[in-house]
């Protein structure tokens, strides 16, 4: 009797860890609303409306809920971003996709890259991304855009005629925003690595796995 409650022990010793792990792998699981903080209560009453409607257990949002007084800013600079700076779409959608290739984020390429063509992004453009090569069919916006950020991806630098052209077309300003839209989009990619965030494939280009995504 004593062997079997020895092994008895033993085995449940062993399948704790095996319970623990398993616990581990759901990340971010949903939360009880009734043990809703206030700002969660923000937060959800927040994603009942508009185009994030019923999003508060879906990445990025998932993993911003855990962290609601963040979750609450970063809604509100992505709104800006993405539609309060006067950039066209067709910019500012090419900007997240840049970031998207950047992270290698199927999930953010998989959402945006159909939102940049319909903004008037020619889709061999973000073909040529997706494949880690300078497009050739970039307008010029398009490609002090591409450079300005790209130059900050490889090199964590910006030339100085880069830097001119971007001053020029965008003002300091609208270099800001650039660079912010593309940094708000680096938070969300982390946020999907974290949550271990999957998608299903599209019709878009896939992200190829290279070593460098952004030729000199």
């Amino acid at each position: 009797m004593k062997k079997v409650l020895t092994i008895a022990l033993l085995a449940a010793a062993f399948a704790i860890p095996g319970a623990l792990i398993a616990a581990e792998t759901q990340r971010f699981a949903p939360i009880d609303p009734k043990a809703y903080s206030p700002a969660q209560q923000e937060f959800a009453k927040l994603m009942t409306v508009g185009q994030r409607a019923g999003t508060v257990t879906n990445a990025p949002f998932k993993v911003y809920f855990a962290s609601p007084e963040f979750g609450l800013e970063a809604i509100k600079m992505s709104n800006y971003l993405r539609w309060g700076t006067g950039l066209d779409a067709r910019l500012s959608e090419l900007a997240i996709i840049i970031a998207a290739r950047h992270w290698t984020s199927d999930y953010i390429w998989h959402a945006h890259y159909p939102l940049a063509v319909k903004g008037g992004l020619d889709p061999a453009v973000g073909a040529d991304i997706a494949a880690g090569k300078r497009p050739t069919k970039m307008k010029e916006d398009e490609a002090i855009i591409y450079d300005l950020l790209t130059e900050m991806y490889r090199d964590h630098d910006i030339s100085d005629a880069t830097y001119a052209k971007a001053r020029a077309k965008y003002g300091e300003k609208g270099i800001t925003d650039i660079q912010a839209l593309a940094s708000y989009y680096g938070v969300t990619a982390m946020a999907l690595i974290t949550a271990r965030e999957k998608t299903a494939p599209g019709d878009e280009p896939k992200l190829q796995r290279l070593a460098q995504v952004f030729p000199k």
